[in-house]
């Protein structure tokens, strides 16, 4: 697997985020500064000026990811997030998540530890065969789930992917 670059940002401290590029065979990082004198340009063509500023524009992001009660949210590969409501009743029947998805099969990912033990991803199962886009939200959420210091091997989410209460798929 080939390197990828990342924005990590420290909490207590967001003046101190910093680009990190994590090496694909053996999971470890290394601060990169090649990048540090920005401007990045998003994929909706804003600029932010700082690596500060990215991190901060991924905060809020990750704050905004979780959907309001009775909704799902669905991270796009471009970064977006869009609040899905179920179209009849209370849970998510297939079709729809198909739909939402673009996809045949699906994967339902339950973490078992951590901040997001209540909640499931669910995903194209063959969507890193089909070379789907990586998703940055679900894949930082999947490394906030399983800290890189602690599991192996390196792995990113690809393809859109719902982020949805357990009991709101049955």
């Amino acid at each position: 697997m080939p390197p990828r670059l990342f924005v990590q940002v420290q909490p207590e401290q967001p003046d101190r985020s910093c680009i990190v590029a994590l090496c694909g065979t053996t999971g470890r990082r290394y601060v990169i500064h090649a990048y540090e004198h920005g401007s990045f340009q998003l994929e909706d063509g804003q600029q932010l000026p700082t690596v500060s500023a990215l991190g901060e524009y991924f905060a809020s992001q990750h704050r905004a990811m979780f959907p309001a009660e009775g909704a799902a949210m669905l991270l796009g590969v471009d970064g977006s997030i869009q609040e899905i409501r179920p179209t009849k009743g209370k849970t998510f029947k297939l079709e729809q998540i198909y739909a939402a998805l673009s996809c045949d099969y699906i994967d339902v990912h339950h973490p078992q530890h951590g901040a997001y033990q209540d909640w499931i991803l669910v995903f194209d199962d063959e969507g890193k065969f089909k070379e789907r886009p990586i998703n940055p939200l679900a894949t930082a959420l999947w490394y906030e789930t399983y800290p890189l210091d602690h599991y192996s091997p390196v792995d990113v989410v690809a393809g859109p992917v719902l982020l949805m209460k357990s009991k709101m798929m049955k």
